[in-house]
């Protein structure tokens, strides 16, 4: 299912024509939000900041952590990169304008999907640069190479899936272990990373995979 909140009916209809038949819920309010983000089985949710009765990004910080497994992408009428930063912060794992052209906006939807991290390439490496210099002393500027690169490889194998937004369940079942050990390898991931979570990974990856796209399309 895929949420669509937001107090504007321009705005709902306007998303509603990049979701896939069958699969949006439209809710013009907090209320009707709560009631969605309560049914079982996996969210999506497009939320617009200014919502009646969200409260902006702190209420955006309130809404991710009483419900952790809906994915969050929050469109802003007024998108700036500070505010970008504090939303992804947050946990939400997209931020773009709420005017967003339909069919980018069906790009984000199967992207966030997918379980990486929707944002402008200069938002990203901004935060992962934020991110670097609060990490562990010996992370340091290497974190977006470097320190990644002395993981093993099954602590890279591991941090990738993470990144991608697999669950340790899934992941253990993926490579054949437990999901002890997945955690026990995650720990020593965000150690070496200086990384406090998974949000944070996973922006690194999707930094790195950006990245690698960029080089692969420019000038040979």
């Amino acid at each position: 299912m895929i949420i669509l909140a937001s107090t504007e009916p321009a705005l709902l209809a306007r998303w509603a024509t990049a979701v896939p038949t069958g699969e949006g819920a439209p809710a013009p309010g907090r209320a009707e939000l709560e009631s969605l983000l309560a049914r079982p089985g996996p969210q999506l949710l497009l939320l617009d900041l200014a919502l009646a009765g969200l409260g902006g990004v702190v209420g955006v910080s309130e809404l991710i952590g009483q419900h952790p497994a809906a994915r969050a992408v929050v469109l802003s009428r007024t998108p700036g990169e500070d505010e970008g930063i504090s939303v992804l912060r947050c946990g939400a794992r997209g931020y773009c304008n709420a005017y967003i052209d339909p069919r980018l906006l069906e790009k984000v939807i199967s992207t966030v999907q997918a379980g990486e991290v929707w944002a402008g390439r200069k938002l990203i490496d901004r935060l992962v640069e934020l991110i670097a210099s609060n990490a562990a002393p010996h992370a340091g500027p290497s974190l977006g190479q470097a320190a990644f690169d002395g993981l093993t490889p099954r602590e890279r194998e591991i941090a990738v899936l993470v990144g991608e937004g697999v669950s340790n369940k899934v992941i253990a079942r993926r490579l054949d272990i437990t999901e002890r050990t997945v955690k026990a390898h995650l720990g020593a991931v965000f150690a070496k990373l200086g990384l406090p979570g998974r949000l944070q990974l996973a922006l690194l990856v999707t930094s790195r995979v950006e990245r690698a796209r960029a080089a692969q399309s420019g000038p040979h």
